[in-house]
């Protein structure tokens, strides 16, 4: 099946009932033909039929999260030239655990697949329009001299990974931001987020 970004409301319109004649049916007919999908569908119907009184945030959170994984996940396979960054998971769409008060700084953090490394970043604000930027990247051979370069509303700003597969952005503007990882002359991956 050739998904587009509404997949998964669409999925999810149809556990309510809202999807009427040829609509309901095509999608139907698409779910018996692929078990993906058909898996997918599977997953969001147990979500549905679990009603606690805090699973409306829970069940939103997923949601949008799995909206953005679905969403990365299909510029990952358009973009044939470099690794495009999944991300698997992101402090910033879940709700605080029941007595949990929130952090005086609001902390971020995110998880991305990257080829076959993870980048975990954590992302503290410093002012009202800037913010430092904290990552790791696991599951790549340490010995390599890796270069992240962060784009924030044209402006780039470029560190290396140290020996520990960490690196630093001091100070990064807020806005639509883009990490790339390159080494040797050559993309290793690209992150997009919203700071």
């Amino acid at each position: 099946m050739n998904y587009n970004q509404d997949i998964i409301e669409q999925l999810t319109a149809l556990l309510r009932g809202e999807l009427k004649g040829k609509q309901k049916k095509t999608l139907l007919e698409e779910l018996q033909l692929d078990s993906e999908l058909s898996e997918m569908f599977e997953l969001l119907k147990k979500m549905h039929e679990v009603r606690h009184p805090e699973s409306n945030q829970i069940i939103s959170a997923s949601k949008k999260l799995s909206k953005t994984l679905f969403t990365d996940f299909l510029k990952k396979q358009l973009s044939h030239k470099t690794d495009f960054g999944v991300r698997v998971f992101d402090s910033a769409l879940l709700p605080l655990p029941e007595g949990v008060r929130p952090a005086s700084v609001d902390t971020r953090l995110l998880k991305y697949h990257v080829g076959e490394a993870i980048v975990e970043l954590t992302v503290y604000p410093i002012t009202i329009d800037s913010v430092e930027i904290i990552g790791q990247i696991a599951g790549i051979e340490n010995n390599k001299s890796i270069k992240v370069i962060a784009e924030v509303n044209g402006e780039k700003k470029e560190v290396e990974v140290d020996e520990f597969c960490l690196f630093r952005f001091e100070r990064i503007d807020i806005g639509s931001c883009r990490l790339l990882f390159s080494s040797e002359n050559s993309k290793e991956g690209i992150i997009e987020l919203e700071l």
